[in-house]
């Protein structure tokens, strides 16, 4: 009987194994909302240098034709 009694007054939950689990969570969504900052950071990296490669790109076409043309002239 003392048994039984002991762990109904323990109550429904265990506080702590609860506070375990949100810490748990908290750390999960934290980690989640860093990776998605760094992965929106790379993103931003990647599309200035992809622009910039294109600006590059176009200024060569352009060297070329110019090239062509006075060839031509």
């Amino acid at each position: 009987n003392r048994t039984v009694r002991e762990q109904m007054e323990r109550g429904v939950f265990d506080i702590e194994a609860v506070k375990q689990a949100n810490d748990a969570l908290v750390a999960t969504i934290q980690d989640s909302l860093q990776i998605a900052d760094e992965g929106k950071a790379r993103r931003a990296a990647a599309e200035q240098e992809l622009q910039k490669m294109e600006g590059e790109l176009r200024d060569s076409l352009a060297a070329a034709k110019a090239r062509e043309n006075g060839a031509a002239a």
